[in-house]
């Protein structure tokens, strides 16, 4: 264990074991923790980095996935301040289109002219998630390129109505920075924050981790667990070069420790003004798909932060995820208190969930019994989403065609259905027929996977997008549909990719048959 103070530590014996035990409950193979308090930093390692037996340690590196956000945010403020006594003053009302005129464009004319940069920072664009378009993404696509396929991506709501979170604004946030700056914004962080909070072992690509020898032996490996054979798949590392400020960085929970203590006292290099900016909430969450959230009667978005209230005090925190990590941080500025752990399974951010928490009952004097009732009621939605995900394919047929009570033939053999289908904004798919079934191979894109075709009625499909070799890894159903013209000839493939659309189909026109 690192100890910064000779202050009592917070990750005590019973801590030890209250961590082994979420690692087992979770199927966590190993974490890092870091904890800041008053002047104190404590870090504990714990579990495996890399099996068979390599040890996890707190110089370990992962990747941090989403909590990027928050340090893209954070120069935002700073290139406003910059700008404030130029000609060409930049405010978080700043339209998004007004700084990158010709890339940014969106389905809706009023939406292109009227996303600011607040919007774009807090998930209230309109623009929903849109995973499918990042899923199917090639590694080595272009930033500039990502952003100027939002034009053909269809929105979900009205500019600043909802909350809906979505990567693709801070690729657009990233794409900004750079434009204005003219430089690559991995050198930006390390030159205006890193480097200035004494950050040395952050990193912004796994590329540039593994490049190296001395860094590449502390990356640590990533994980998921297959419930049907009960055993650990080792997953890729990111591998998207458009993910920049959305969720590029990689570190380590000491360096991170050291941002989490800026943000609590508030210190340079952000200005107080762009503190106030980026801890003020923007935007009210109705409705939480994923229960890895603090209990509280709402949830607020701020710019790159979640706001809760827990027990009266103010949290900050923000989770991070991809297959094979799991990363969760926080702090509540009253208490003087942060954390920062991290994990090799994306299931890990669970058990960070209430490894915090514990914490914060212990620093507020509260018992027990809250925290357990609620982790209760998480447990069970896991429970009930694993479910889901390993039902059978007639009851995955039954749920999502449910008033499909008839079914009828393939209207056409299933060679129609095969080639090459294509959409603006996701790319190619190209189908073949495989052990009688249509199938795609989608392993050379940024959520490596093949998808299987499964009839269900007419011209109406169950999509299953799995991994080759473990399908009980994390697999996703959705449904899909394809269109005959008045020739006879199959024309588009609809795919049901993005919930917020409420069924509406992303439709891929046949390109090659």
């Amino acid at each position: 264990m690192v100890r910064r103070s000779n202050t009592s530590s917070p990750l005590t014996p019973e801590f030890d074991v209250l961590v082994e035990e979420k690692l087992a409950k979770w199927k966590v193979p190993g974490l890092t923790v870091s904890v800041i308090h008053g002047s104190s930093t404590y870090a504990k390692a714990y579990g495996i980095a890399e099996f068979p037996d390599k040890k996890m340690t707190v110089e370990s590196l992962f990747d941090t996935c989403s909590t990027t956000k928050a340090f893209t945010a954070a120069l935002m403020s700073m290139v406003i301040d910059d700008s404030k006594n130029s000609s060409t003053p930049i405010t978080w009302d700043t339209p998004v289109s007004s700084l990158i005129r010709d890339d940014f464009v969106l389905a809706d004319q009023y939406a292109t002219a009227n996303t600011t940069v607040e919007d774009m920072l807090s998930h209230r664009s309109g623009l929903p998630g849109h995973f499918g378009s990042m899923s199917l993404a090639f590694p080595n696509e272009t930033l500039r390129g990502e952003v100027r396929k939002l034009r053909d991506l269809p929105l979900a709501f009205a500019p600043r109505t909802t909350f809906n979170y979505c990567n693709h604004m801070f690729m657009v946030a990233s794409h900004v920075l750079e434009t204005l700056s003219g430089d690559d914004l991995g050198s930006i962080m390390k030159r205006r924050i890193w480097k200035p909070l004494g950050m040395d072992d952050t990193y912004f690509s796994n590329k540039d981790v593994l490049a190296s020898p001395s860094t590449a032996q502390r990356l640590v490996k990533g994980y998921t667990w297959d419930p049907t054979t009960e055993r650990y798949v080792e997953r890729p590392y990111i591998d998207y070069a458009p993910t920049t400020g959305t969720g590029a960085i990689v570190s380590n929970v000491l360096d991170y420790a050291k941002w989490i203590r800026t943000m609590i006292y508030q210190g340079a290099p952000i200005s107080p003004e762009g503190y106030k900016e980026l801890l003020s909430p923007r935007t009210i969450i109705r409705d939480w798909e994923d229960l890895i959230v603090p209990p509280a009667p709402f949830h607020l978005y701020s710019l790159g932060w979640f706001v809760d209230n827990y027990h009266g005090e103010q949290l900050f925190w923000h989770a991070g995820s991809w297959e094979g990590f799991g990363i969760m941080v926080g702090f509540v500025p009253s208490r003087q208190f942060g954390f920062a752990m991290m994990g090799n399974t994306q299931k890990a951010r669970y058990a960070e969930l209430e490894l915090y928490l514990y914490l914060l009952d212990r620093l507020l004097g509260k018992s027990d019994e809250g925290r357990e009732t609620y982790i209760a009621k998480i447990e069970a939605f896991v429970r009930e989403r694993q479910k889901t995900q390993l039902q059978s394919l007639e009851e995955v047929k039954q749920r999502l065609f449910p008033s499909f009570t008839d079914r009828f033939p393939l209207p056409l053999s299933l060679d129609d259905y095969t080639g090459t289908y294509s959409h603006p904004g996701h790319g190619p798919i190209t189908l073949f027929i495989k052990d009688e079934r249509l199938h795609a191979d989608l392993m050379d894109r940024v959520a490596k996977a093949w998808m299987r075709l499964e009839h269900v009625s007419g011209l109406f499909f169950v999509v299953k997008f799995y991994k080759p070799g473990a399908e009980g890894v994390d697999p996703e159903y959705t449904s899909a549909q394809f269109y005959v013209g008045v020739t006879g000839v199959v024309e588009r493939l609809g795919l049901d990719l993005e919930p917020a659309l409420k069924g509406q189909m992303i439709w891929f026109e046949r390109v090659q048959g």
